[in-house]
């Protein structure tokens, strides 16, 4: 039995997600699309329009065959480590072979050409790079400042520029870094993305998740109707999302923490005194959107303020972090297609580890079960946020 992986967030199921999914089993000729999707939180440090059980079952009903979870910590990490924890489920699952993804180049050479680049820097791009971080840039920007330097002396590296700057591209290069740090073989494709990642233009044939957010959150329905498959309209419709309260519980949880104990939670630069901006921001500010505005440098992004809200949110220590990236990992199955139930499952009784319930979090390794309360917390969270109840507990058949 063949496999393609597919990591997503499908927040929320778009157009362009489910071409994905079509094409990318006719590619591959696999037998089985599996998805590692984000599960309450996303990368950028959103909450998620939908529940995940949900999200699942959209994505089984739109041509998936298994879905499981990325943990929350993973989901709300970084470019690098979001991959790593991704492709550590995917190491996992002996029958995939293949991993596909979206990017704005849909080049499979060119990506590889770029993470054996940042696999092995070369000297001087080290050297720009640590000049521009010490000068308070965020390591992206960092990244591309010094590229442009390097590339003003030597131009064979001026293939990079054009890739780093699109998110996809970004995350690719990620995904084959990641790849190899793990030891894996796997065969890589991609499929070229035909809309802007941020684009917010609805008149495309697949607008993006993006577009389609900004609709949501302007209850312009009917239109979102439209450029939506079915199956993820079908709960789309009756979804709220209060973005006031996930703000306020932020914020709130941001005050209560003193600054000596926010130092050590995960992504925090404490040695720049992060930590200390933060809680001064806190102290300030009355509301969520001027705190990010206080907070928010040519340093620190706005998505790593947000992450780093989420982490406070979940109480996510560095240690925390430093301990899961050697554990084994978990394998939280969402939803799974009912007429290859046999198949998918017996593929999934030679792993450890996995959980079809909730309730099987007292069956897996005992280090595990902290990161797996983490995402059920999470669920309970996102249904506050959401205005709903966090029904599912066990895996859905569809």
């Amino acid at each position: 039995m063949k496999a393609t992986a597919i990591i997503c967030e499908y927040n929320p199921f778009t157009n362009g997600h489910k071409a994905h999914i079509e094409q990318a089993k006719k590619d591959t000729n696999a037998d089985l699309i599996i998805c590692v999707m984000s599960g309450c939180f996303t990368q950028r440090g959103n909450p998620a329009l939908l529940d995940k059980y949900d999200r699942a079952e959209i994505a089984i009903k739109s041509g998936a065959d298994l879905v499981v979870e990325l943990p929350l910590i993973y989901s709300i990490s970084p470019a690098d480590n979001f991959a790593y924890g991704a492709l550590k489920i995917i190491k996992s699952i002996p029958a995939i072979d293949t991993i596909s993804f979206g990017s704005e180049c849909g080049d499979i050479n060119l990506l590889t050409k770029c993470a054996e680049f940042f696999e092995n820097e070369p000297f001087e791009y080290k050297e720009l790079l640590n000049k521009y971080i010490h000068d308070g840039f965020s390591y992206p920007q960092s990244q591309t400042l010094a590229l442009s330097e390097l590339i003003q002396y030597d131009e064979s590296y001026s293939y990079i520029t054009n890739v780093l700057d699109k998110p996809n591209n970004i995350l690719a290069i990620s995904y084959i870094k990641q790849m190899h740090k793990l030891g894996m073989n796997l065969n890589l494709h991609t499929i070229k993305r035909t809309s802007d990642f941020n684009s917010t233009d609805t008149n495309l044939e697949m607008p993006s998740a993006t577009a389609i957010r900004n609709l949501f959150y302007s209850g312009r329905f009917q239109e979102i109707e439209n450029i939506v498959p079915p199956e993820c309209y079908t709960f789309l419709k009756y979804a709220k999302n209060d973005l006031n309260t996930f703000y306020d519980l932020l914020l709130y949880k941001l005050k209560s923490i003193p600054a000596d104990t926010l130092a050590n939670y995960y992504d925090v630069d404490k040695a720049s005194g992060m930590h200390n901006r933060i809680k001064l921001a806190t102290v300030n500010c009355s509301k969520y959107e001027d705190f990010l505005k206080s907070v928010k440098t040519k340093k620190y992004t706005e998505s790593r303020i947000k992450r780093i809200s989420l982490v406070a949110l979940f109480d996510i220590t560095q240690e925390m972090y430093d301990n899961i990236i050697d554990l084994p990992p978990y394998i939280n199955v969402l939803a799974l297609r009912k007429e290859k139930k046999k198949e998918i499952l017996n593929e999934l009784s030679s792993i450890k580890n996995v959980l079809l319930r909730y309730s099987d979090k007292d069956k897996v390794d005992k280090q595990l079960r902290e990161y797996i309360k983490l995402d059920f917390v999470a669920q309970g969270i996102l249904a506050i946020i959401n205005k709903s109840n966090p029904n599912s507990k066990s895996m859905r058949l569809i």
